[in-house]
């Protein structure tokens, strides 16, 4: 969790406060609280918010004590604060030193979401320690109680500016965040971006940091020798692109445990790969990312970014190829595989991943929609990748639904493919079946005997006629139909039939009656997966 405006006006200190205006910001993240009286108020729009540069996403307190009647500098603090990344303002002395809160000033904070919150008017005896020692307090409860910097970073984020989503501005949330200086390195120790904490000694870090003439092994620390009681911690990062960086924590005092320093990985990689690209391209890999490890906080944080309804997503749709390039090849195809839903509706989003192409949609209207959608998928695929399969899981609910489809495609795939070797397109159904015929083999010879008994009798036929195959292509290839099955077999339909016939004599059943037919499908399908290991 983060703590948001709106929670902290629960506090006691705030409870009597009431907000005039810029409610669209209450769910903003708030990190931190600090003050603002300076003697030279201009120096806020000048110095301390240069324009475009991101501070904190703190909430200030303030009385305008040094422009209590000025109000267009007023205007131009809070313009420059929100610009800044704060959350919004606590106006303190109301009535007693500010004569009043101007029109105006209610008006720009609506405008900008920046939440402005009036302390009780005509009180003298207020006092910004209150406020400050109970927002401080909350906050750092809950990031006790909190466990995830990930969460916390994108929370932050996802609530400012599109301008100051950036990478430099996660790495302050992340120095923020963990108390520590964080640089950004290229693979040859050069400094991409540097956050120094406490802020100010961005120098002396910067310069002790070239100085050094070795660094710790990737996941291993050292002393620092240019921090007083301080070490320096080393991560290796391989982010999407192939681009190698270095992550390096200079941190003071208490350590770093591995989960923290595990978590500061994370975020680091999500931001560089969400926020360091060209401007304008969306690195949606994370959210899918986020999906496949059923990460459901993570994903939510990620769909508010992209703006992405992901509880509209009920279908995943996979291509894999046995191509030694096929990451390259698909994120080549990325562009014809969108052309392919030009018209479609329903959410949408794909990208590459572990050397797949994912498909998240929502479901087609129609099953005929689907059927020509994942056809047009597949033919652009086999375009460029011959040997491409195209498997569409449909009825997901959750992202623990969609991990677990993805995990059974991956290791059952190979199955599928020889229980169904006509087949380009499959469904999740087919890749649960095969497991289950997979399941059967190795529950040993008992369980193999039992599922195989059924079609003994066909294959012991004393005609010497391969009707254990036939059944076989006209249940699982055939679709059941005579015609497509004579087809796949090179015979003609009459031959198909009399077999159909002479199987259906042995078995002391038609072929097609139900519930018989559910023991027959699946005999002839785990017959098949085992032939296809060389077991006769």
């Amino acid at each position: 969790m983060s703590v948001t405006v709106e929670q902290l006006l629960k506090l006691p200190s705030l409870s009597r406060a009431k907000v005039v205006g810029g409610r669209g910001g209450l769910s903003k993240v708030v990190s931190s609280i600090s003050v603002l009286e300076s003697t030279d108020p201009g120096a806020l729009v000048d110095e301390v918010f240069p324009q475009g540069e991101f501070f904190g996403s703190e909430i200030v307190i303030t009385g305008f004590l040094n422009s209590v009647d000025n109000v267009p500098l007023q205007l131009a603090n809070i313009r420059r604060l929100a610009q800044g990344g704060e959350v919004g303002l606590i106006l303190f002395y109301v009535g007693v030193y500010l004569p009043r809160i101007d029109p105006q000033l209610i008006a720009l904070a609506d405008e900008l979401d920046f939440v402005l919150i009036v302390m009780p008017e005509g009180e003298a005896t207020l006092r910004y320690g209150e406020v400050i020692n109970d927002v401080m307090a909350c906050i750092y409860r809950d990031r006790a109680q909190s466990s995830s910097i990930v969460l916390d970073i994108l929370a932050n984020i996802s609530a400012l500016p599109k301008h100051l989503q950036t990478v430099n501005t996660a790495l302050k949330i992340l120095s923020d965040r963990i108390s520590a200086s964080v640089l950004l390195c290229d693979a040859s120790f050069h400094i991409l971006n540097l956050v120094a904490w406490p802020r100010g000694i961005e120098a002396s870090v910067a310069g002790g940091f070239r100085r050094m003439q070795s660094y710790p092994p990737p996941g291993g620390s050292q002393t620092c020798p240019f921090v007083p009681d301080a070490r320096i911690y080393r991560m290796s990062l391989g982010v999407d692109g192939g681009q190698q960086m270095e992550l390096l924590l200079i941190k003071a005092g208490l350590p770093f445990d591995p989960a923290t320093l595990g978590q500061v990985m994370d975020a680091t990689r999500i931001c560089i790969n969400i926020w360091g690209r060209r401007h304008g391209e969306i690195a949606i890999h994370e959210l899918i990312r986020a999906i496949l490890q059923d990460e459901p906080l993570k994903m939510r944080r990620l769909a508010e970014i992209f703006h992405v309804d992901v509880a509209s997503l009920h279908e995943m749709w996979i291509a894999q190829s046995g191509c030694e390039d096929g990451k390259e090849e698909f994120q080549a195809l990325l562009p014809g595989v969108r052309e392919c839903f030009v018209g479609f509706s329903g959410s949408l989003i794909m990208d590459v991943y572990g050397g797949r192409l994912l498909i998240f949609l929502g479901t087609p209207q129609t099953q005929q929609e689907a059927e020509r959608l994942s056809a047009s998928v597949l033919d652009t695929v086999s375009a460029r990748l011959p040997d491409a399969v195209l498997c569409r899981c449909s009825g997901l609910q959750n992202t623990a639904d969609v991990r677990t489809a993805y995990l059974a495609f991956r290791e059952n795939l190979t199955d599928a493919v020889d229980v169904y070797p006509t087949r380009r397109l499959y469904t999740s159904g087919d890749i649960c079946f095969s497991k289950s015929c997979r399941q059967v083999i190795q529950e040993g010879e008992a369980a193999l005997d039992a599922c195989l008994e059924v079609i003994v009798p066909v294959q012991k036929d004393s005609e010497n006629l391969d009707l254990a195959e036939t059944l076989s292509v006209y249940l699982l290839d055939g679709g059941m139909s005579v015609t497509l099955t004579a087809e796949l077999l090179h015979f003609h339909k009459n031959t198909v039939k009399y077999r159909l016939r002479r199987i259906s004599d042995l078995l002391g059943y038609r072929v097609d009656k139900m519930p018989e037919l559910l023991a027959l499908y699946k005999a002839c399908a785990v017959r098949r997966l085992m032939l296809s290991q060389g077991h006769q």
